[in-house]
């Protein structure tokens, strides 16, 4: 390997680096971070109440680093982390109310519960 390959990939892997580190992770208002690992991928999930009573709010930011991530991919992916944390919020059935998948990869969910 030539130096100049060298030193390119040593310029590319700091430039992931510090994009990795420079992109900011979603809050959420009164809510606490669950890290969970499934399969393999490690994500952060957020549960909030919201704003009227039965609602909740939730997020969940992947926690791994995603390369060209396939968006419907993420969303299956997604769909099977955040289904046990709403069913077990809601002690039950639930209703998603709104879906946003942002970034290719973190999940906005507002959920009521019942059916």
């Amino acid at each position: 390997m030539s130096a100049a390959t060298k030193v390119f990939w040593a310029l590319a892997l700091v430039a992931l680096v510090l994009t990795a580190c420079a992109t900011t992770k979603g809050t959420l208002d009164r809510s606490q971070v669950e890290t969970v690992r499934v399969d393999g991928r490690l994500y952060e999930v957020r549960v909030a109440p919201a704003g009227v009573e039965g609602e909740y709010r939730l997020l969940l930011v992947r926690g791994t680093v995603v390369v060209d991530p396939d968006p419907q991919l993420e969303s299956q992916r997604n769909w099977n982390v955040v289904q046990p944390f709403m069913q077990r919020t809601c002690k039950g059935p639930f209703v998603v109310l709104e879906n946003n998948l942002a970034d290719k990869v973190n999940l906005h969910i507002r959920f009521r519960c019942g059916a």
